[in-house]
C-alpha cells in the first residue's frame, strides 16, 4: 500500500471529496467484498498482530506497544509521504546529572504536532524520554529522540485506532490483534454495527409485595387494567356527604378479603380491602 488519493464525486448540487488508500502501483485498494478502502475506514481498524510489540512492565506483566517506525509507516500509507508533517513545538530538559560511576542521566519532555496537509487538521501531544550513558552527548541525544518519538506516537493515536488508540482499550493486546487486514476490516464492520443497531431490553414488571422482577411477557394481556378510573358522567359532579349520619357497630369482627392483584402498566400492585359489617341507624 502507498499513499491515499482524493476523489471527487458529485452528490446532488454539491461535491464530496473522499480519500482512498492506494496500492504500491497507484491503484485503489479494494477489500475482500469489492469495496474501496477509505482512509477513515482504514484508520478505524485495529493494528495487525505484526505491528504490535510487547515488553515487560512493572511486576513482570507484558505491555503492548507500537514502535515509532510502525507509526511512521502507517501515516505514510494513510496520508502519503507528502501528505503529513511532524513539527516539534517544544522540548524541555528535566534532568541532567552525573552519578558516582561517571554516567550521565538525562531526561527530556517534548511536545509535537502532526498535521494532515489536505484538511489542515492537526493533533498535538507530549512525551518523555530518558537515557543513561558515559558520554553526555549520547545521553542527551537518546533522551531527546525518545521524547520526540513518544510524543509523536501519542499525537498520532488521535487520528484513529490503527495508529495506536486501540492499545488504550481494555482487553486489546498483541495476542488478540487481527492477523490480516481482511480480519481487521471485518471486525470494524461488526463493531460499528453493534454500536449503531442494538437490541431493545426486555420490559420488566416489579412485584411490590415480593420485590421480584419478571418479564412483562408473563403478564396476561387480559389482566392489564386501564389507569383511567374516571366513571362516565361523574367527571364534573362534586361528591356530597350523606345527609343521614352513619354509625358502625364495632362489636362484630372485621372480615379481611383475599388480596387482589391489579396490573397497572408495567407495575403490579397488591392491595386488600377491609370489609366491615356495619349497622346503619337512620335518624
Amino acid at each position: 500500500m502507498a499513499a491515499s488519493v482524493p476523489i471527487e464525486t458529485a452528490v446532488g448540487s454539491s461535491s464530496e471529496r473522499q480519500e482512498f488508500i492506494l496500492n504500491v502501483d497507484g491503484s485503489i485498494l479494494y477489500d475482500h467484498k469489492g469495496r474501496p478502502v477509505t482512509v477513515g475506514r482504514y484508520l478505524g481498524t485495529k493494528p495487525l498482530r505484526a505491528e504490535v510489540s510487547t515488553r515487560k512492565g512493572p511486576g513482570g506483566i507484558k505491555l503492548s506497544y507500537m514502535g515509532g517506525d510502525i507509526i511512521t509507516k502507517t501515516l505514510n500509507e494513510a496520508f502519503g509521504y507528502d501528505g503529513w508533517s511532524l513539527e516539534v513545538k517544544n522540548t524541555t530538559r528535566e534532568e541532567s546529572t552525573k552519578d558516582e560511576q561517571g554516567r550521565h542521566h538525562v531526561a527530556y519532555i517534548a511536545t509535537v504536532r502532526i498535521t494532515h496537509h489536505r484538511s489542515g487538521v492537526f493533533r498535538e501531544d507530549c512525551g518523555a524520554g530518558d537515557a543513561i550513558d558515559r558520554c553526555l552527548a549520547s545521553a542527551t541525544g537518546n533522551a531527546l529522540k525518545g521524547a520526540v518519538t513518544d510524543a509523536m506516537k501519542r499525537a498520532a493515536r488521535h487520528f484513529g485506532e490503527k495508529l495506536g488508540n486501540s492499545l488504550y482499550h481494555d482487553g486489546f493486546n498483541a495476542n488478540n490483534a487481527p492477523s490480516t487486514l481482511k480480519d481487521a476490516l471485518d471486525t470494524l464492520d461488526i463493531d460499528r454495527a453493534k454500536s449503531r443497531f442494538g437490541f431493545e431490553k426486555d420490559a420488566q414488571k416489579v412485584d411490590l409485595s415480593s420485590g421480584a422482577v419478571q418479564p412483562v411477557a408473563s403478564i396476561p394481556t387480559n389482566q392489564l387494567a386501564s389507569t383511567n378510573t374516571t366513571q362516565p358522567g361523574l367527571a364534573n359532579q362534586e361528591q356530597t356527604k350523606p345527609t343521614n349520619p352513619v354509625t358502625y357497630n364495632s362489636s362484630k369482627p372485621h372480615v379481611q378479603a383475599t388480596p387482589r392483584t391489579q396490573y397497572v402498566g408495567n407495575v403490579v400492585m397488591e392491595h386488600s380491602k377491609m370489609l366491615n359489617t356495619a349497622t346503619t341507624n337512620i335518624a
